[in-house]
C-alpha cells in the first residue's frame, strides 16, 4: 500500500475550496494537526484517511496517490495573481486532479502520437509571429479559411482539451506541457462559445511560443494574443473584409470565422485597419449595446472528445464498471458520473 501523500491532502482540500481552518472545524480536529499533516511533519493513522475522505468527498486511496503536483505555468502567473487566492488554489487543484486522470487513463490506451503542436523559441525563429501561426496551420494541413473545429484540430495534433468548472468567469482557459503527457488545455465550461475559440488559440500560442523560453508576463500575453489572431484570422484573408467596419459586417464575419465580434475588432485594430476615432466609437457602441455581457449571433460550442473516448474505451472495451473506473481515478462514483458521464453533479461537501 502506498504511503500517505501530504500534498494530496492539500490538493483535495483546495479542490473543495476549503481552508485548513474550515477542514479542521469540519473534522473536529485542531488546525495545527491539519497543518502538520499537510506539511508532512505528522503522518496520520490509517483510520484517519476514511474520515478525511468523507470530509472532502474523495475515497481514501486519493490521499496515497504519488502525483507530480504542478503549479501554474510561468505564462499564467499574472492570471493567478488576479484571482482570489482561494479560487486560484482551487483551479490549480482541479488541474492537478484532471492531469492525474489523464495519466491513469493513458496507460491502457495506445501511446499518444507524436505531438504536432510546435515548440518555437521566438528569439531563434527570427520571424514575425504571423509566420509561426502560418507554420502551425501548415503543419496541421489546415485549408485556407476558418478553422472548422479548433478543439478537434488540437486533439488530432496530440493535445487534449479538458472541460472544467473553474467556479468563476474570471479565467477562460489554462494550458500545460509536461513530459510524457499530451499537451493539456483546461477550458472553463462556463465561458461563452463565441469567446472560447480565441481563448483556446491564445493558449495554443502559449504552448507554441513559451514552452521553450518564457518571457515577461506582458510580452507573453501580447504574443499569445497576436498568435491567436494570426492563426484564426490570417491577414491575407481578412484584411479586405474589414474595409466595411460596422457591427452588421462584424456580425456576418463572426458567423463565418466563428470568433467573437470583440476578437474581430481587436484583429482589425492590430492590422492597422482602424482610425483612433473608429476604435473609440466602436467600443462605446459595443458596450452601450451590452455586448460585453452577451453578443448577438450565438455560436455552437465545440465539445472536447478525446478524454470521453478514453473513458468509453475503459467502460466498453476493457469492461470496467462505473464504480471500478471511479476507484481507479480516485473519485467517488457520483463525482465520476458528473465529470465524465454527463450526469448531474451531487454536492459532495457543504
Amino acid at each position: 500500500m502506498d504511503p500517505f501523500n501530504p500534498r494530496m491532502m492539500e490538493i483535495g482540500r483546495e479542490a473543495r475550496g476549503m481552508t485548513q481552518a474550515e477542514l479542521s472545524a469540519r473534522m473536529q480536529i485542531g488546525q495545527g494537526t491539519v497543518s502538520r499533516y499537510e506539511s508532512g511533519q505528522l503522518t496520520p493513522s490509517d483510520d484517519f484517511l476514511p474520515r478525511l475522505g468523507e470530509a472532502l468527498g474523495f475515497p481514501p486511496a486519493f490521499f496515497r496517490e504519488s502525483l507530480r503536483v504542478a503549479g501554474f505555468p510561468p505564462f499564467h502567473y499574472r492570471r493567478r495573481r488576479a484571482l482570489p487566492a482561494r479560487t486560484a488554489a482551487r483551479i490549480n487543484a482541479e488541474m492537478n486532479i484532471r492531469r492525474l486522470h489523464v495519466e491513469k487513463l493513458s496507460r491502457a490506451c495506445d501511446p499518444p502520437r507524436r505531438s504536432r503542436i510546435l515548440e518555437v523559441d521566438p528569439d531563434e525563429f527570427r520571424g514575425p509571429i504571423s509566420d509561426v501561426a502560418r507554420l502551425q496551420r501548415e503543419t496541421w494541413m489546415l485549408p485556407r479559411g476558418p478553422v472548422e473545429n479548433l478543439t478537434e484540430a488540437i486533439e488530432a495534433a496530440g493535445g487534449i482539451v479538458i472541460a472544467c468548472d473553474f467556479g468563476t468567469d474570471q479565467i477562460d482557459a489554462l494550458s500545460q506541457r509536461l513530459d510524457g503527457l499530451p499537451v493539456m488545455f483546461f477550458v472553463n465550461q462556463r465561458a461563452p462559445a463565441d469567446r472560447m475559440r480565441h481563448t483556446l488559440a491564445h493558449e495554443l500560442g502559449h504552448m507554441v511560443l513559451h514552452s521553450v523560453l518564457p518571457a515577461d508576463d506582458e510580452r507573453m500575453e501580447d504574443e499569445a494574443d497576436e498568435f491567436a489572431g494570426c492563426f484564426l484570422l490570417p491577414e491575407d484573408e481578412v484584411r479586405h473584409q474589414f474595409r466595411r467596419f460596422t457591427l452588421p459586417q462584424l456580425a456576418n464575419m463572426k458567423q463565418l470565422w466563428r470568433v467573437s465580434i470583440a476578437a474581430l475588432a481587436m484583429r482589425a485594430d492590430r492590422l492597422g485597419q482602424l482610425t483612433p476615432h473608429q476604435k473609440k466609437t466602436f467600443w462605446i457602441e459595443y458596450n452601450k449595446l451590452g455586448y460585453r455581457r452577451r453578443e448577438p449571433v450565438e455560436l455552437p460550442p465545440e465539445r472536447p472528445g478525446l478524454l470521453r473516448r478514453m473513458i468509453d474505451f475503459h467502460l466498453r472495451e476493457l469492461g470496467y464498471g462505473v464504480s471500478e473506473l471511479a476507484a481507479m481515478l480516485c473519485l467517488l462514483p457520483e463525482e465520476f458520473a458528473a465529470l465524465y458521464l454527463d450526469r448531474p453533479r451531487l454536492r459532495l461537501v457543504g
